[in-house]
């Protein structure tokens, strides 16, 4: 397929700059509020076949028009994968991004749980500067009371940041956590971990779980914000709470953007899931959820109701009327389309949490107004650090030397030197098929 052209079969993929390829159905773990349910490796079916990756690479790369690309591989657990398999995929994703005159940069991303991460896969994620993502929701004795293998985890998180190739952490927020909240926000502030902290949501196994409340929600929120005002530790802050910051402090907010914070997100037209068939869906939830099939990249003739299918992802029902006439919508991120159409619990929690959010906001215009400014210097000094390094190669074969996480590194401890990372991987804003998430891989893409 060459380079850019609007795919015959009726998809347009020229706008796409994020996939969500998930290579394998299947865990080696079974977190109770998994929003999927993980089958067996050795049944049919559950992982994807060199060829399929290849088709997908070769439509997706191929036809975007944008100069920067993320492929994010996922799950389940994709380093349940044999590390060749990897080698042989990042190849093949690299040839076909080099032969598209659009794209300056492609970046690969993986999310994953890391209680598999082996010596081979670490020469894999530093050989192909990886951006990992991770999950784990506090300290391992917390974490583990809904998942499993917390102080491995750990363990491979610090590893990695030894290793220059700091791994994003996504913690979630439930009501255990909500009883430990001090402890939880100690603990990611002692560790200087880059995370993200999103709310549990009842679907899949976890809709036996108790729901979070709007206010539990905020409150977990307002504590994020105090704790990085009071230690200045912006690694502490989302790419969800650094934009509303920005769009509360600036009074400005660009409307017609598509990404996973809007109204109207970018689910099929700058963001795309694929599932280990090589089904086409909206974003990585959407393919858990089984709503937006757009087809299949072993054959492209099956997308040719694509945008039809999109235009009904997208409809929006009567309950966002209320969306119009709210001050809040000012910072407000609108929810998951996927998770909220599965789970109206999910968006009645998000929309009271926004609202208190915002009176918050009003109420601490001092506080916002510092975080606003150490963000604003720490970005400068990114710029800075990245202004002195040349800057790097466009593709992954000429990458070499550190992680791109380590070399320039945004949102650290503001007025202390740069501990080498600021954590950039999936985790921070890419979909998260097996949990709560806002956004995608890295937060400057955004």
């Amino acid at each position: 397929m060459q380079a850019g052209v609007h795919c015959k079969s009726g998809a347009d993929l020229r706008q796409i700059r994020m996939v969500i390829a998930k290579v394998t159905s299947s865990c080696n773990l079974r977190c109770s509020y998994c929003c999927t349910d993980a089958i067996p490796i050795t049944q049919p079916g559950a992982t994807m076949t060199m060829e399929t990756h290849r088709h997908a690479a070769t439509l997706l790369i191929g036809g975007t028009e944008l100069p920067e690309i993320q492929w994010i591989f996922h799950g389940g657990e994709p380093m349940l994968l044999p590390v060749p398999w990897y080698e042989e995929a990042i190849e093949h994703c690299i040839t076909v991004a080099e032969a598209n005159p659009h794209l300056k940069r492609l970046m690969i991303g993986m999310q994953s749980n890391l209680t598999r991460l082996t010596p081979e896969y670490l020469a894999l994620i530093k050989k192909y500067r990886i951006q990992v993502g991770s999950s784990l929701d506090g300290p391992p004795h917390l974490s583990d009371v809904h998942r499993q293998g917390g102080k491995r985890v750990e363990e491979n998180i610090e590893l990695l940041a030894r290793e220059g190739a700091p791994a994003g952490v996504i913690a979630l927020i439930n009501k255990n956590t909500i009883r430990h909240l001090d402890e939880v926000v100690d603990y990611f502030d002692r560790k200087g971990f880059g995370v993200t902290f999103n709310a549990t949501c009842p679907t899949g196994r976890g809709t036996n779980l108790e729901d979070l409340t709007g206010e539990e929600l905020c409150a977990a929120k307002r504590a994020v914000l105090v704790r990085a005002d009071k230690s200045h530790n912006l690694r502490l802050l989302s790419p969800d709470l650094i934009k509303q910051i920005f769009y509360f402090h600036t009074g400005e907010r660009d409307m017609t953007e598509r990404t996973c914070h809007n109204y109207n997100c970018g689910a099929g037209v700058s963001l795309i899931g694929m599932d280990p068939s090589g089904d086409l869906w909206p974003c990585g939830r959407s393919s858990d959820a089984d709503m937006g099939r757009f087809g299949n990249v072993n054959d492209p003739g099956t997308l040719a109701d694509f945008p039809a299918t999109l235009r009904k992802f997208h409809e929006k029902d009567l309950w966002y009327m209320r969306c119009f006439g709210c001050p809040a919508r000012l910072i407000c991120m609108f929810g998951c389309t996927a998770f909220d159409k599965e789970s109206i619990p999910t968006r009645e929690m998000d929309c009271r949490a926004t609202k208190l959010l915002y009176q918050y906001f009003c109420d601490h215009r001092d506080l916002i107004a510092r975080l606003f400014e150490w963000i604003e210097i720490d970005m400068q000094k990114m710029k800075q650090e990245v202004a002195i390094k040349k800057p790097t190669p466009p593709f992954l074969r000429l990458h070499t030397g550190s992680h791109p996480c380590a070399s320039c590194a945004p949102l650290s401890r503001v007025g202390q030197p740069h501990e080498g990372d600021r954590t950039a991987g999936p985790s921070r804003t890419a979909s998260d098929s097996s949990e709560r998430r806002r956004s995608g891989v890295s937060a400057a893409i955004h």
